[in-house]
């Protein structure tokens, strides 16, 4: 478990690290904030305690793929009990604000990214995304393109971490042996899993 300070003094090299397996919300951005979770559920016109509850309780089948966008807070509304039901400008006000509650990338873990990737250490973002989110925040933008090779987001591949098969494919991607791939990950499911998986480990937080 480790500080962006202590990330950073880690002697790769020495670790035989080959390959950088880095989550995205709570590692390379900031996660949503309550403020931000609290104008969700004003516009859902309930209480956040309310709302918070399925919009967590539902998040998995957004990251999986399992919901779009669309049907993930059509059903938040619903178990919510929204006044609002199937209001599309609401359906998609709110999908535009949960993307950018996830939006603030920290330049200082980009930074670091980049230059292990010119170090030439590979580099992979292992995240729990939705597709939406992914093309919205992701794809194609400069500080991504600048630090990773490579992309592996479960609302695309069908699987969520801690579930082994995204590591699995995490590991075919980079073609290099787990015990030379250090996962970094806020979530201590996923940092076990990834262990069990053989990758060495960080355990990150702010």
């Amino acid at each position: 478990m480790g500080t962006i300070d202590e990330l950073v003094q880690l002697d790769l090299p020495a670790m035989q690290v080959k390959a950088l397996a880095v989550d995205f919300g709570g590692v390379m951005s900031d996660f949503i904030d309550r403020d931000t979770l609290g104008l969700l559920s004003d516009i859902a016109q309930v209480p956040l305690a309310v709302f918070e509850i399925p919009y967590w309780e539902k998040r998995d089948k957004l990251d999986s793929g399992e919901y779009d966008a669309y049907s993930y807070f059509h059903q938040v509304l619903i178990d919510c009990r929204s006044p609002l039901g199937d209001d599309e400008e609401t359906l998609e006000l709110l999908i535009t604000i949960d993307i950018l509650g996830f939006s603030h990338v920290r330049p200082r873990m980009v930074k670091w990214v980049y230059d292990m990737r010119r170090s030439g250490i590979k580099t992979v973002l292992v995240s729990n995304m939705a597709s939406e989110t992914y093309e919205h925040l992701v794809h194609g933008a400069y500080w991504a393109e600048a630090c990773f090779d490579q992309f592996v987001i479960s609302g695309i591949l069908g699987k969520n971490k801690p579930e082994q098969p995204i590591f699995r494919h995490t590991i075919d991607l980079v073609q290099t042996p787990p015990r030379h791939i250090l996962f970094i990950d806020d979530s201590e499911p996923n940092i076990k899993a990834a262990q069990d998986m053989g990758m060495q480990t960080f355990l990150y937080h702010r």
